[in-house]
């Protein structure tokens, strides 16, 4: 009985000290959620820095310096420039699977300030995948705030591509920005990004010692301007020696050549008369071509149309509708009308030229001291022309030369600024680009002589182009300008075949904004004080542009 008693008494207790245990424990707070790590914040964006004119402020590499890998030479980056629409637009096709897989320096017009927010919470959130390749500048008014990257935030709907997308179809044209679109500034801003960091020590973003000449080129476009498909792998190619020289038809070196000396480098882009041009008495040139034959075969390797009428008669380019008719600029009446390019106003008549090619010893190349020494490739003063065309809006833009030449016969491409401009294009020299055979590499097709007023797109060396003229603004001359300056300081123009680029969109009159003409008269107006400063910069130069 009395064991009973002590039995029950003990589970009593134990069932008030369960309940007591309860009560207290639900009295408690409720346990606070695990911490997650804190994300990494995004540095801060460097302190901007006034352009020459006081009007803007420019803050470079936004998103942080490039990784230390981001470039290495040899390499080749694309720099654009747009506003924040366009300049989305452009990094759309970044993307994995679009047109450009490589390195991107883009500069951005910070104008509407609500796009270029939308623009850097994309790269802050849903775009940050990019950031292993891309360094992003900004331009804003001297006196705006400076630009800031927010921190990641959630999955925007249609990842990095939707986001990307709204921003660019937000975006309102820069005529009506209120704001004179500052294009050669942000080109130049664009380039500077493009040729220095990463891959040559300058991991923070800074310039860093400059890498191996050569070894970098830049490929500058406008944002609505994008490269064909494998315009960047075939180059790479041939920088590295890998597959066929990128001069000629073979026995000639690979683009970039060890810094051990040129032995071997192709003598047809040496820098021609003061630019260690091998003198007569040397015989072969890397080519093999003798300095003194009468041969009148381009020394870059094609078939000269003075030696083969019938490089201009190709069967199939006769057959093809718009081959000879569509591209205005065979009609031009201001352009040339003989297919000889050698044939330049700007070049005296040669009456050797059919037996050495006038591009080995142009009397118009000025003695420049700073000219490429034995220690420098001789591209440093070439650059790399790249055929311009626009296609039809809504057209999808075509990767290859074949998807080209199909929409230029159903008249759904045509030359850039065919329309507006044919003289801008002209001496690109489209009939004979056309007419060129197949090509399964990207190579050099041939020389083409600057003739006012040029505006190509090209692949530069990073180190060597000088920069565009910041003083134009808006339209008008700002590429024009800078051609002009690449003849006077003894550029050589050099055009591929297997590449192109494609404007997106007819080029109209119609299209443009009512100011156009004001801008372009006030341009125009600088530009005549451009040739006299040039006259200033290069006094050792007989070119005139």
């Amino acid at each position: 009985m009395g064991r009973g008693r002590l039995l029950g008494g003990c589970a009593w207790l134990l069932g008030g000290l369960a309940l007591l245990q309860t009560l207290y424990l639900r009295a408690l707070p409720p346990p606070a959620p695990p911490r997650r790590p804190p994300h990494k914040p995004l540095p801060p964006p460097p302190r901007g820095v006034l352009d020459a004119s006081g009007t803007f402020r420019l803050y470079r590499d936004v998103l942080g310096g490039p990784p230390p890998h981001w470039a290495p030479p040899p390499d080749l980056v694309l720099a654009t420039h747009g506003t924040p629409g366009r300049a989305a637009a452009a990094l759309g096709g970044a993307l994995e699977g679009g047109i450009w897989g490589g390195p991107l320096s883009v500069a951005v017009f910070g104008v509407p300030r609500a796009g270029l927010g939308q623009l850097l919470r994309a790269m802050g959130g849903p775009c940050r995948g990019l950031r292993g390749r891309l360094r992003l500048h900004v331009v804003l008014g001297a006196a705006e705030p400076p630009p800031i990257v927010t921190p990641p935030f959630p999955r925007a709907p249609g990842g990095c591509r939707g986001a990307l997308g709204r921003v660019a179809a937000a975006d309102p044209p820069s005529y009506t920005l209120g704001v004179p679109y500052p294009g050669n500034l942000l080109r130049n801003l664009a380039w500077a990004g493009a040729a220095t960091g990463g891959g040559y020590g300058g991991g923070n973003g800074g310039p860093g010692p400059p890498g191996p000449m050569g070894s970098r080129f830049v490929l500058l476009l406008d944002a609505d301007v994008v490269p064909s498909r494998g315009l960047r792998e075939g180059f790479l190619r041939a920088l590295r020696g890998e597959g066929p020289p990128l001069w000629g038809d073979g026995g000639g070196s690979p683009l970039l050549q060890a810094s051990d000396g040129l032995k071997g480098v192709t003598n047809a882009l040496d820098p021609p008369h003061g630019f260690g041009v091998p003198s007569e008495h040397q015989g072969l040139n890397a080519l093999g071509v003798p300095n003194r034959v009468g041969s009148t075969k381009d020394v870059l390797g094609v078939p000269s149309v003075l030696e083969d009428p019938s490089i201009l008669r190709d069967p199939n380019v006769l057959k093809h509708p718009n081959a000879l008719e569509v591209p205005s600029i065979l009609k031009d009446p201001n352009g040339p009308k003989d297919p000889n390019i050698l044939k330049d106003p700007n070049v005296p008549e040669d009456p050797k030229a059919l037996e050495v090619p006038s591009i080995l010893r142009d009397p118009d190349i000025p003695e420049d001291p700073n000219a490429p020494g034995p220690t420098q490739p001789p591209w440093t003063h070439v650059v790399f022309v790249l055929p311009a065309f626009e296609v039809r809006l809504g057209t999808p833009v075509p990767g290859t030369k074949a998807e080209l030449r199909r929409l230029w016969g159903t008249g759904d491409a045509r030359p850039f600024y065919g329309a507006l401009c044919p003289r801008c294009q002209a001496p690109t020299d489209y009939g004979r680009w056309w007419a060129l055979p197949p090509a399964p590499h990207l190579r050099v097709a041939y020389e083409a002589p600057w003739r006012d007023p040029w505006e190509p797109f090209y692949v530069g060396p990073a180190h060597s182009v000088p920069p565009f003229d910041e003083r134009f603004l808006q339209y008008g001359f700002n590429r024009i300008s800078q051609a002009c300056e690449l003849h006077v300081a003894g550029f050589r123009f050099a055009v591929l075949d297997g590449a192109f680029v494609v404007h997106g969109g007819f080029k109209e009159a119609a299209g443009f904004h009512g100011g156009r003409g004001a801008e372009q008269h006030r341009n125009r107006l600088l530009f005549r004080r451009f040739r006299t400063d040039l006259r200033q910069r290069y006094p050792g130069s007989a070119r005139r542009c």
